[in-house]
């Protein structure tokens, strides 16, 4: 795996900011959340037969339930991010120690 100081020259070198890999968990979870609470207002919607909520009741479950996977594959790109970021800086080194050590030979 790239060390800091590769990840650190990969960030500047491109101009990108390092990604809270917290952060996409949380937005992971959070949208799961999202799922979960508008399956379950959509199955009591069902048994009821009525919107628990007003005029707009009736789409919320859909609204929540389309948010919520949103949030859900923004947190799994920007882990698709994280981690192809550290294979780019990973290659780079590889290549620069290949490259080295062509110039020696």
């Amino acid at each position: 795996m790239p060390d800091s100081d590769s990840m650190a020259a990969f960030y500047q070198d491109s101009g990108l900011k390092p990604l809270n890999p917290t952060w996409a968990k949380l937005e992971i979870l959070l949208g799961l959340a999202a799922i979960g609470v508008s399956l379950f207002y959509a199955r009591e919607m069902m048994e009821t037969l009525e919107p628990l909520f007003g005029f707009g009741g009736k789409l919320s479950p859909l609204v929540l339930f389309v948010l919520g996977s949103y949030l859900t594959m923004a947190g799994q790109r920007s882990h698709l991010y994280q981690s192809n970021n550290r294979l780019v800086a990973y290659l780079a080194v590889v290549i620069r120690s290949q490259h080295s050590d062509g110039d020696r030979s």
